[in-house]
């Protein structure tokens, strides 16, 4: 098992960074997930790890995530993946003839919720690196009997809870292994517990299990076994997809490879601060130039509330009262802060170049709207990225829609759809842009594209590969050739008159 029910985030986090700083071989997959979402919440980042090295006698540098650019990362992707209401945030796109299955796959996406847990998966994908998502139904057990479903659906699994799986070289799972931490009651008692499951494709058997702190899983009986046949299926109805994959089996989150740097600008911003401010400790300190009658030096002076007794008076207030020799100097050294600011922004403006995708939200801080096609220009790395990331996701999402269809279609929800082995349920989505054009750009674009067309439209290209060659929707030139039809008839029947 990945972790044990009574871990704690400080448990986690002392394993994964104490013996193995950001080194994913020292910690489980479960571990390494958590330690990401520190990242990205930024709440108490490096006090878990602080109080572990102190606990074992190693020393560390205080440190604070003021510095630390992921969540603004993760974001980019959750606002640019699939923005906007379903169905036009992802358009189906079918062979002629299919068009039938387009209806069912939107009330799968209505049952899953799918119009908000879209978002989730965005920032799971993009935060963790994996998105795991189980097609599942409300079956329920009557009788030892297995009832039909009413509803189908797609449910988000957090990557940190599969501990195990083993893809076949399509990426289709062949096997899973689920545990998620719950609670029920025994006895009026709440109980931590590990609800699992397993999917095994070779055995074509589903198995659920229980587990109670200290149990381990093979020396359990499944509280329930059912054969994949009772679900109207033949495969582990599972999907995986991955954030960036770089040939291991887990892939890799959007910020993973710049932690060092993030680390280290934190490490330095925090030095600045702790410089400037000295947080709870004194900032000035009172001295005395003076000697006694054998030539020895004199203590400095004492500050008190009163001066009847010599001593200084240096209230809450802009003045104080000093004795004769004595002075008054500041204890922060007197260094070009302005120089180590700029140090800690070249080291962001590096950390930049690895994460182009935060670069996003500082585009309003120069005066102004940017153009869509500004943005795209300043943006172009992290938004091939987010196409790269939309392959991926929807290659999944088109996979788990037709295993979704098959199990709903067993149910009886749907009839006379087809079949999955026959690829009936094979879908895409359309292209979108990661930036939209405003209307302004876009006016500017049809101008420019009529203004090139019109020099083109006697020679040998058709109107439609010229179109499609411009980045041209389907929709959009079909649009187009409806007008110039009819403004064609027009111009015919002009010159007859």
């Amino acid at each position: 098992m990945a972790i044990t029910v009574t871990d704690n985030v400080y448990q986690v986090w002392q394993r994964v960074m104490l013996y193995g700083p950001l080194n994913k071989a020292e910690c489980t997959p479960a571990e390494w997930y958590q330690m990401l979402n520190l990242y990205y919440l930024n709440n108490g980042l490096y006090d878990a790890i602080q109080q572990a090295a102190y606990e074992n006698a190693i020393w560390t540098p205080g440190m604070k995530g003021l510095r630390n650019p992921a969540h603004r990362a993760v974001e980019f992707y959750v606002a640019k993946l699939w923005p906007g209401a379903l169905p036009e945030a992802l358009p189906i796109v079918v062979k002629e003839g299919r068009e039938k299955i387009i209806d069912p796959i939107r009330q799968i996406w209505k049952w899953s919720n799918f119009g908000a847990t879209k978002q989730v998966s965005a920032r799971w994908v993009s935060k963790d690196g994996d998105w795991f998502v189980k097609v599942a139904s409300n079956t329920k057990t009557v009788n030892g009997n297995i009832a039909k479903a009413t509803r189908v659906f797609h449910q988000n699994i957090k990557p940190e809870y599969v501990t195990e799986f083993d893809e076949d070289e399509r990426g289709f799972l062949t096997y899973i292994c689920v545990e998620i931490p719950k609670v029920k009651v025994v006895d009026r008692k709440r109980v931590a517990y590990l609800h699992v499951e397993t999917w095994n494709k070779e055995t074509q058997l589903y198995k659920r299990y229980e587990l109670l702190p200290g149990q381990r899983l093979t020396e359990q009986t499944p509280v329930q076994t059912v054969e994949f046949s009772e679900f109207g299926i033949d495969f582990v109805p599972f999907v995986h997809a991955k954030f960036q994959d770089v040939g291991e089996k887990r892939g890799v989150g959007c910020f993973v490879h710049a932690l060092d740097k993030i680390d280290e600008a934190n490490r330095m911003a925090t030095r600045l601060h702790h410089i400037l401010f000295r947080f709870n400790k004194p900032t000035t300190a009172v001295s005395a130039n003076a000697q006694d009658a054998q030539g020895r030096p004199l203590p400095p002076p004492t500050i008190a509330g009163s001066s009847s007794s010599g001593e200084v008076q240096a209230p809450d207030n802009d003045l104080w009262l000093l004795p004769g020799m004595a002075k008054l100097e500041s204890i922060v050294p007197n260094l070009q802060y302005d120089a180590y600011l700029n140090a800690i922004k070249d080291q962001m403006d590096e950390i930049k170049q690895d994460l182009p995708e935060i670069k996003y939200f500082q585009l309003s801080d120069n005066g102004g709207t940017p153009s869509g096609k500004a943005v795209r220009l300043l943006l172009g790395d992290a938004v091939d990225k987010v196409i790269e990331l939309r392959g991926n996701m929807e290659t999944a999402l088109a996979r788990a829609d037709a295993m979704a269809l098959t199990i709903a279609q067993h149910a009886g929800l749907f009839k006379d759809l087809g079949s999955y082995d026959n690829g009936d349920f094979e879908h895409s989505f359309a292209e979108r842009e990661v930036i939209a054009s405003g209307p302004e750009e876009q006016r500017e674009e049809d101008a420019e594209f009529w203004t090139t067309w019109s020099t083109l439209q006697d020679g040998p290209i058709p109107f439609q590969v010229y179109a499609k060659a411009r980045g041209k929707s389907d929709e959009w030139i079909s649009e187009a050739l409806k007008l110039m039809d009819a403004k064609a008839l027009e111009d015919k029947t002009s010159m007859k008159l």
